[in-house]
């Protein structure tokens, strides 16, 4: 009995299987390519299968798949070649056997930008208390009567909006009263385009219901009591600082928890960061369009922070809220996943993006933009160049023209 039979003859079934399946991919790939048979054809195919995210030992085992093939075939196993060992041992200095990868996708810049902008959209409970608010303005209604408001008791047109409210006093017959109030389009507070965006949520034959029910009349009548409803959210002056900072400064979510309000300071136009464990001060210059200056959303989000008697240099920079409470404790690694899931899919962007997608985003769109990587390595406080290379392969996969990108590896 030769080597290669006793050889196979100590393999399971499954795994010579798996074996053949392995070189039947390497030579498409080499085919693709026009490539030889050869330790270069090699090294091209693990850096492809790096580039596809997989961790150190997954390439080894590939890498056996293939020296296992040889072998039955009475050949010479690639990893005995120097050229290979080599290039491997390089591969694996930045991708340790068991390391483990993320599969988050990143937040580009303009992403990015996107989930600020859904900070400033009202929500449900903002569109209702807007709503609220301006058909009492209008028409004086008790807060009992609109919660119970129908839509078969108002009429809406392009023009206006015509409110019947049906209301009986002791033992007498109902009384019907019916108000008219002419449409402003031009106008943020027009009440008819209010209550036509409530069409929208769900109340069902409620105006402003809430998953087919009545609204709660004490949740309804809190909410009148506020000053301006188009007032945005503690959360949502929160996160607009929060997205553009932990953006700009790449910030880690150890970073993110533990910054102090005295960490952050105005410079210039921008803003410096002294983040506690970095070497260097993170700057972040200021933003051609104010809409995205994180020098303007912190400004707002510290005078929130005043309002609501937080503002203390030795205080944490961002604190968890809800609707209207800015909490003292600051803000968790589950309320980080949460502001940036939470705005993406406000958004309407597809993907899966946690906090640390912010940190990705900013590091791949300064290698779009041709940014040296040490001025990215840097910025991002990172001690070597590993972590950036690894981000320019995963980049250069989506560029125009990139071999590995046309067979979609």
């Amino acid at each position: 009995m030769g080597r290669e039979e006793r050889l196979a003859g100590s393999v399971t079934p499954a795994r010579v299987e798996r074996a053949r399946q392995e070189s039947a991919a390497f030579v498409t790939f080499r085919a693709r390519l026009s490539l030889d048979e050869s330790p270069e054809a090699v090294t091209l195919y693990l850096a492809a299968l790096a580039d596809q995210d997989l961790s150190g030992r997954q390439m080894r085992e590939r890498l056996r798949l293939l020296d296992l093939d040889r072998r039955l075939l009475g050949l010479r196993p690639w990893l005995q070649d120097p050229d290979v060992r080599l290039f491997l041992r390089g591969l694996l200095a930045n991708k340790p056997v068991g390391e483990r990868h993320s599969h988050y996708d990143p937040l580009y810049l303009e992403l990015m930008h996107a989930s600020v902008d859904a900070c400033r959209v009202l929500n449900p409970d903002q569109q209702r208390a807007l709503a609220a608010h301006l058909t009492v303005e209008a028409t004086n209604i008790p807060a009992t009567a609109l919660a119970r408001l129908r839509w078969a008791d108002i009429h809406l047109t392009r023009q206006g909006i015509d409110i019947r409210v049906t209301s009986k006093i002791g033992r007498g017959a109902d009384t019907t009263t019916t108000y008219t109030v002419e449409a402003t389009p031009s106008d943020p507070r027009c009440l008819v385009a209010a209550v036509r965006a409530l069409r929208a949520l769900g109340g069902g034959q409620y105006v402003f219901g809430v998953e087919g029910r009545p609204i709660d009349i004490q949740w309804l009548r809190s909410r009148l009591t506020v000053a301006d409803p188009l007032a945005p959210t503690p959360a949502q002056v929160r996160d607009q600082a929060l997205l553009l900072i932990g953006y700009l400064a790449g910030l880690r979510t150890s970073e993110a928890m533990t910054l102090r309000q005295r960490d952050v300071e105005f410079h210039g136009r921008g803003l410096v960061l002294a983040i506690a464990g970095r070497i260097r001060l993170t700057y972040l210059p200021s933003a051609p369009d104010p809409a995205y200056d994180a020098a303007n959303a912190w400004t707002a989000w510290l005078e929130l922070l005043d309002e609501h008697g937080l503002l203390d240099p030795d205080g944490l920079a961002f604190h968890a809220t809800n609707f209207r409470v800015i909490f003292s404790k600051g803000i968790r690694e589950s309320g980080l996943n949460r502001v940036v899931h939470q705005r993406t899919e406000e958004a309407g962007l597809s993907g899966r993006f946690v906090w640390t997608s912010l940190r990705t985003g900013m590091m791949r769109t300064a290698i779009r933009n041709d940014v040296r990587s040490y001025s990215i390595a840097a910025h991002a406080d990172l001690l070597s160049l590993g972590s950036v290379q690894r981000h320019e392969r995963r980049e250069n996969l989506l560029a125009d023209g990139n071999v590995a990108g046309r067979l979609g590896l």
